[in-house]
């Protein structure tokens, strides 16, 4: 084993914007610490670095100054880089007062990653360097491997604070130097992501945002229970069984995971029943559940996605609002848009007003585009509702599978016992192509028992693991339902991996 040393960078000058050059801006696809800072019903994520607003920032949570504490800020998978460019806004930027308040970073350690089988793995030389306690934008040159997916930032010492100890960061920009295709669309739809993504937890974090009846830990620590290679012909399964029963027969069962592995086979029977790829009345879902539009509280999903950011492309996030149905609410697919707003505004009437104002945004900005009638797959009213994800013009021009997808449930609006959902998603980093995903929920009560993601074959250009499956385990405390441990099996022919997430309690 070769042991790489450590870089001293010379202290970064001070810059008033960021000076790249012709290097290529790159957005976060995701960004995660070890801890941030919940205070006052307020709470500063490690996405805030990400959009740009000095007035927001990374605060760690930990006890002290925060030595030790890591920020990882995860971009697209690129393959021939040479240099990573980072430009940092020191400290908490909001203001003069905000900045020597609050302790700022000092000495950090910048590391190139890679996303590894079993989590985040250092790939080249790590560098150290000491920033300037001074207000504006401070560039620090991190040379890279030609693979590298992101960079991790860990404080080794710091500034005091005049009145507060935790330390923080306002924003980290990322450039790169390289001969990898730049794809400008991909970064600047990131970039709305992430924006989105903190307006949404600006919200969420308002005082009227804290009614649902899922409590998120602040983060997930997960483990390896077991991992498996094979060829396509280990991985055969007895004829006669159907696809996921099959896949999941092929699983070794051992008692880590044994009580879950029976409830994953249970959802993966169901699964093959009402499989989405069937047509009419091959598909029990198309043929005998009732279509309908789901509604989620955009809270739920924005603290979901925070809180489970340690699992890539974990597929409970986007569905997080449905996981407690106290918290979910389904329409009939055909129900006017006028039952569907008196509806919302009995049960909450902000909920209501918002999507008035998006609906007017969205058909406003659809005659903008001035595309043919029918050119949207999803009207205004389901869109703003939560029921089909926005399609842009951009993605328009892209082709998409023929299937047709929707919502299904099996059971009453109010109680549904399981839900399926379909829908084409661009998926990819480097290059996008449509994939057909399918989610389906088991609900034993009130809340979901297991959650399956199930990716159409085009994903396997993404080298994807096409079927997952979370088991769901809750616990209650004071009216509340939190998730005391996932457990996830991931399969494909050729590999299986089962984890286990448990709370971490630490922001």
């Amino acid at each position: 084993m070769i042991l790489l040393s450590l870089f001293l960078a010379a202290t970064p000058p001070i810059m008033l914007e960021p000076d790249a050059g012709a290097a290529n801006r790159l957005h976060p696809r995701r960004v995660t610490a070890s801890s941030f800072l919940k205070s006052g019903g307020k709470d500063h994520p490690p996405l805030y670095v990400a959009d740009d607003d000095p007035a927001t920032a990374w605060v760690e949570g930990a006890k002290g100054r925060g030595e030790g504490e890591a920020l990882e800020w995860w971009g697209p998978e690129l393959t021939r880089a040479k240099t990573y460019r980072l430009f940092i806004r020191n400290g908490f930027q909001q203001s003069a007062e905000r900045f020597r308040a609050n302790a700022r970073p000092r000495k950090v350690k910048l590391e190139p990653l890679v996303q590894g089988e079993t989590g985040p793995q250092v790939t080249g030389t790590p560098l150290v360097t000491e920033l300037k306690d001074v207000l504006g934008w401070q560039e620090v040159r991190l040379p890279v491997p030609n693979q590298v997916h992101g960079v991790r930032l860990t404080l080794v010492s710091t500034y005091p604070g005049a009145s507060h100890a935790n330390t923080s960061l306002s924003d980290l920009r990322v450039y790169v130097e390289g001969d990898d295709p730049y794809k400008p669309e991909a970064e600047s739809a990131a970039f709305e992501q992430v924006r989105a993504s903190v307006l949404e937890r600006k919200q969420a974090a308002a005082p009227d945002g804290n009614e649902a009846r899922i409590e998120w830990a602040p983060r997930y620590e997960g483990e390896v229970l077991f991992t498996l290679d094979r060829s396509r012909e280990e991985g055969e399964y007895a004829r006669g069984l159907t696809y996921a029963v099959g896949l999941f027969s092929t699983i070794p069962v051992k008692d880590s995971y044994k009580p879950a592995l029976e409830r994953a086979k249970k959802l993966a029977a169901l699964f093959d029943r009402v499989n989405l790829d069937y047509e009419g009345q091959d598909s029990e879902a198309r043929a005998k559940w009732r279509r309908v539009t789901p509604a989620q509280p955009r809270a739920q999903k924005v603290v979901a996605r925070a809180s489970l950011s340690s699992m890539e492309s974990d597929g409970l996030s986007p569905v997080s609002g449905l996981l407690h149905l106290e918290d979910a609410r389904f329409f009939e697919a055909d129900a006017s848009p006028a039952q569907m707003l008196a509806t919302l505004e009995q049960t909450h009437e902000k909920e209501a007003q918002e999507a008035r104002v998006c609906m007017s945004r969205c058909e406003r900005q659809r005659k903008a585009v001035a595309l043919p009638e029918g050119s949207f797959d999803c009207s205004c009213v389901r869109e703003c509702l939560g029921g089909c994800n926005r399609v842009s013009s951009l993605s328009l021009m892209k082709p998409q599978p023929s299937r047709p997808g929707g919502a299904f449930i099996l059971g009453s609006l109010a109680r549904p016992t399981s839900f399926l959902h379909g829908r084409v998603e661009f998926t990819g980093t480097r290059e996008t192509w449509p994939t057909f995903r399918q989610t389906l929920i088991a609900y034993a009560g009130a809340k979901a028992e297991a959650v399956l993601t199930y990716d159409d074959a085009v994903a396997r250009k993404g080298n994807a693991l096409r079927m997952r499956i979370h088991v769901l385990d809750w616990s209650e405390t004071n009216g509340k339902a939190s998730l005391s441990a996932i457990t996830t099996f991931l399969v494909s022919e050729t590999h299986v991996r089962v984890m286990r997430h448990h709370p971490v309690k630490r922001a």
